[in-house]
């Protein structure tokens, strides 16, 4: 039971934070570009954070909804 709390938690989080996120239009600590996707478009540092948020949140999403109960 605490489990599917901390899963529920972490999602609401990471969902908070990227809503946040969209509606700035931007975010701290942007970093430089680690891949270079087009002329003035790429994968800056700092999108890895957001992309492993997006992990963490799909990943405790999954988890409550394949955790069974006892």
């Amino acid at each position: 039971m605490a489990l599917r709390w901390l899963f529920a938690l972490v999602a609401a989080a990471m969902l908070t934070a990227f809503a946040l996120l969209l509606v700035t239009g931007e975010y701290y600590n942007e970093g430089p570009v680690l891949l270079r996707v087009a002329e003035d478009h790429g994968l800056h540092q700092g999108d890895v954070f957001v992309l492993t948020g997006w992990a963490a949140g799909v990943l405790s999403l999954l988890g409550l909804l394949l955790l069974r109960r006892r």
